[in-house]
């Protein structure tokens, strides 16, 4: 998944907790494995995973697939219908037009964007939870997880976690958070948000408990040209990086949930973020613009302890 993972757990019985983290890193490793769309991220000894064949068997036949995959498809297409297609897996063509994944960015021309746009569309992606099959009916079409496999990991990893008995547990994983139960003490885990312009400052502090944070910005994955920074977080309706905002932060229940809404309200912008995810259930939301106007989500105000630095304001 291209980040460090951390695990921590506290347990009186160190064997117990020694077996529970080993059993989280599995999952990790099992999910990575799965959805890793390059053939070089795979080990020499490993057959190819899900997302491999499935990128590699485009326009020619259905492939047969795990029960993970197929769970991660169905939840994608799902916020992948609900916000119009601000978030879509099939976003792989245009990550391999800039470059993102491999080894060179670079600014590509509007006619390879172009050509790049019509091989990508969520609609047409044909998953079969009977039969455990996934289809891309169009040769070039390539599917992406990356912007939901490390929150479905980590919600996998929390259950093995859970069923190994331990109550007090912080996963973090390159920007997405999971806080499981409160600290030893009862207090609420404490997670920073990172200052987006700031390398180690936070904007804020959030209290969580029993819930995931996750955090994407045009700072994680990014190269500049002629002074201009082209990150990783692109719209799907475009092709081209998504600019009006430069951090969304969303705690939800579900890690999965709240790794697809980072990218999704990144691309919707602060004005339909808002308005999304304010009408969504158990979820709340941090979103920075490149003005530094902070948009927060009424119900996570009383999680919320802002730092003043940076010289962010907060608005509504």
């Amino acid at each position: 998944m291209n980040t460090l993972v951390r695990i921590q757990v506290i347990c009186e019985d160190e064997e117990k907790g020694r077996k529970a983290l080993k059993q989280a890193f599995d999952v990790f490793r099992k999910i990575d494995h799965l959805t890793n769309r390059f053939p070089e991220g795979e080990l020499a000894t490993s057959s190819p995973g899900d997302v491999l064949n499935i990128n590699g068997s485009a326009g020619l036949k259905p492939v047969k697939v795990s029960v993970d995959t197929v769970r991660i498809i169905q939840r994608s297409q799902y916020y992948a219908r609900l916000t119009g297609g601000a978030f879509d897996i099939t976003i792989g063509p245009i990550m391999d037009n800039w470059g993102f994944g491999k080894g060179i960015q670079y600014v590509p021309a509007d006619e390879e964007i172009s050509r790049a746009l019509s091989l990508v569309d969520y609609r047409k992606v044909e998953a079969d939870p009977g039969k455990g099959t996934v289809f891309l009916p169009e040769p070039g079409m390539s599917l992406d997880l990356g912007g939901v496999a490390k929150g479905y990991a980590m919600d996998e990893a929390v259950k093995a976690l859970r069923e190994a008995g331990m109550k007090h547990a912080l996963i973090n994983a390159g920007g997405c958070v999971y806080a499981l139960g409160t600290r030893p003490d009862g207090e609420p885990w404490r997670v920073g948000i990172q200052d987006p312009r700031s390398n180690g400052d936070i904007v804020a502090i959030l209290s969580l408990k029993d819930s995931a944070a996750v955090t994407s910005g045009d700072y994680q994955r990014y190269f500049e040209q002629e002074g201009v920074r082209y990150h990783h977080i692109i719209d799907p309706s475009t092709g081209k990086q998504a600019r009006d905002l430069i951090q969304t932060t969303v705690v939800a229940e579900s890690a999965t949930d709240a790794d697809i809404l980072s990218t999704a309200l990144f691309v919707l912008g602060p004005r339909r973020g808002m308005s999304f995810v304010e009408d969504l259930p158990g979820t709340g939301a941090v979103l920075i613009g490149p003005d530094k106007l902070v948009s927060v989500t009424a119900g996570l105000i009383d999680q919320l302890t802002f730092t003043g630095n940076g010289g962010y304001q907060i608005v509504g």
